[in-house]
């Protein structure tokens, strides 16, 4: 799910029942994934993100409604054959999802409602969401948050411009679920203030804390569960590191990644795996910090950090506007789903493969329109991407799709 840069209405943007076959096409000629081992079915208006549950041993994907809400849903699919088993209505847009297996619930960050959604997976219906925020006078809100001067003149222009009084400070569009706590972690994005990290205790179903000092554009989470760490990434250069119990920000490192979009932790190596999408936020984070950023990545790639220091240890091209990230230990792969342009009228997105260890590309599939999220069948070794539309086939009204790898 990709994060506009722009626009409170648009920021996060939050981000025909066939099955097919997919062409792949491959740098080497023993390909990893052959085209024999990629089918892709039309669920949809729109997809987001995904994930597998081994317990039910389904596929559950996230399906906002854009033109009207009351009919997005959660659609549970089976993981062999993509059908879809159920669609489980959602009162509000879900967006990023996070698992909780064993108490089979499914969290779902409702990016512009201030809330979590929550999911029963095993009666597949929703529950009573958790709510995070409450909508503020954003004015009222900014000085509040001691914004003057041609910083705050630049937001209320922008209120302005798209007729916006009353909203939700903070967007939400990614999740991360604690088996050991029970907690909920979701990166609050400020738009023209402080990111925050909001904690959930989803054994009382409330929000726990809301923690101060992220930064510009809170995007990225990633959880090192035996090591006790919550990693935020942010789209100033920095990584931030929190106490998964005590929940104090000990570390906050500069990067050399610009815009780390998504992460996912590495405990083989104990790296922090992120994508650093490209795409030119200049204007609205020079505003936010009140001086001009130096870049410090081209973007358009893929990082590992030392998780302890934040240093570079790693840094590899991936296509154009990566957004998705997954790490399949087991077959010592790295995941990256690459968008390769942002709204534009025909996408050629695709998917790349990296070796887990050195980084080193080892295969490109072509994916279009738009690769986006991933989620990995542990059991039967399958990986799941949503692809979602470019230009011509939201006009045309298609629907978005989900692509599934046999390995």
């Amino acid at each position: 799910m990709s994060v506009t840069p722009f626009p409170i209405r648009t920021l996060a943007s939050l981000l025909v029942a066939t099955t097919i076959t997919f062409a792949a096409t491959a740098q080497a000629a023993d390909a990893l994934i052959q085209a024999n081992q990629i089918t892709q079915k039309s669920l949809a208006p729109a997809l987001v993100e995904l994930a597998y549950s081994p317990s039910q041993h389904a596929v559950f994907v996230s399906a906002p409604d854009w033109k009207e809400e009351a009919r997005s849903r959660v659609l549970r699919l089976d993981p062999n054959t993509l059908q879809v088993q159920a669609e489980i209505p959602l009162a509000a847009k879900g967006f990023g999802v996070a698992l909780d297996d064993h108490n089979h619930r499914l969290y779902l960050t409702e990016g512009f409602n201030g809330a979590v959604g929550v999911v029963d997976t095993q009666t597949n219906r929703s529950l009573q969401p958790i709510v995070l925020q409450e909508k503020v006078n954003l004015h009222q809100a900014y000085l509040k948050h001691g914004l003057s001067g041609e910083n705050l003149q630049f937001l209320l222009s922008e209120l302005q411009r798209f007729k916006i009084t009353d909203d939700y400070l903070y967007k939400v569009r990614e999740a991360r679920y604690d088996a050991r706590t029970g907690r909920l972690f979701l990166p609050g994005l400020g738009y023209g203030v402080d990111s925050v990290l909001f904690v959930v205790d989803t054994r009382t179903g409330k929000l726990e804390k809301t923690l101060p000092g992220f930064g510009f554009y809170a995007v990225g989470i990633a959880l090192d569960e035996k090591g006790r760490r919550v990693f935020v990434s942010n789209m100033q250069g920095q990584l931030m590191t929190v106490n998964a119990d005590t929940l104090e920000l000990t570390r906050t490192a500069e990067i050399q990644a610009d815009q780390l979009l998504n992460l996912v932790y590495d405990p083989t190596h104990n790296r922090v795996l992120g994508v650093d999408q490209g795409i030119d936020r200049d204007k609205y984070r020079n505003h936010f910090l009140q001086q001009a950023y130096t870049r410090r990545s081209s973007g358009h790639r893929l990082f590992a950090l030392d998780a302890d220091s934040g240093k570079l240890l790693a840094s590899e091209p991936t296509d154009e506007v990566p957004i998705g990230v997954l790490l399949d230990e087991r077959a010592g792969r790295v995941y990256v789903a690459n968008r390769n342009g942002v709204r534009v009228e025909q996408g050629t997105g695709t998917l790349a493969v990296f070796d887990a260890t050195t980084l080193k590309r080892l295969q490109t599939l072509a994916l279009p329109p738009h690769p986006n999220s991933l989620t990995l069948d542990t059991r039967d070794n399958a990986l799941f991407v949503t692809v979602k539309n470019d230009g011509e086939a939201t006009k045309a009204a298609k629907p978005e799709s989900v692509v599934r790898i046999a390995q």
